[in-house]
């Protein structure tokens, strides 16, 4: 009866409960009283919390705002697929060995379908924005090191800049999570010092 109630019963199982109701009454009693419990649950006005609609209201303003961002994410995803398909296809970046060369252009890759999906589906974006941090968080880790090792220079690694751009357009087309609270603490902490301005 519970699952019926929810819309969960088959075919078959609905059959059987309408066969063992017909005969039973206080199974019959029960599933009445629970059919007016379940309406009684499921139509009930909806309580009105407008701190909570205003800040869907302000996220979902954001999402993918601007005409010229979605596209310029689109557009770095297809420089990344394109840098992607030498590696991955032929094994070959600087001297690395061709496994390690694949799995950078893998990487690359999928990186790239990530920002073409993102500028089509704007509200996947942020479900993109944890996994792509990481990622570009781990290469300019790694970046640093060979930089400092004397491996490579900076001007090698400004081949990443497109990635960088794309990240700060996925999180721009995402809404820019994470802003507002960073404006609201910066704002509080404004206060906080005009109230001790104030009192010394």
């Amino acid at each position: 009866m519970s699952a019926a109630s929810d819309l969960e019963l088959g075919g078959r199982g609905e059959r059987e409960l309408d066969t063992h109701l017909a005969s039973c009454p206080d199974c019959r009693e029960y599933a009445e009283r629970l059919a007016g419990l379940t309406r009684a649950i499921r139509l009930r006005p909806a309580d009105r919390d407008g701190e909570f609609v205003e800040r869907v209201m302000r996220g979902s303003g954001k999402l993918g705002r601007g005409r010229w961002l979605r596209p310029a994410l689109a557009w770095c995803g297809v420089v990344v697929i394109a840098r992607s398909v030498e590696p991955l296809l032929l094994g070959e970046v600087d001297d690395a060995p061709t496994h390690v060369a694949r799995h950078v252009g893998a990487w690359g890759l999928a990186l790239g379908i990530g920002f073409l999906y993102a500028a089509w589906r704007p509200q996947r974006a942020s479900g993109l924005m944890p996994l792509v941090v990481a990622l570009l968080a781990t290469m300019l880790v790694s970046a640093t090191f060979d930089m400092v090792g004397g491996v490579r220079s900076l001007a090698d690694e400004l081949v990443h800049l497109v990635e960088l751009v794309g990240l700060v357009l996925l999180w721009m087309v995402a809404g820019s999570p994470g802003l507002t609270r960073v404006g609201d603490a910066w704002r509080s902490f404004r206060a906080g010092r005009a109230v001790v301005q104030t009192t010394n």
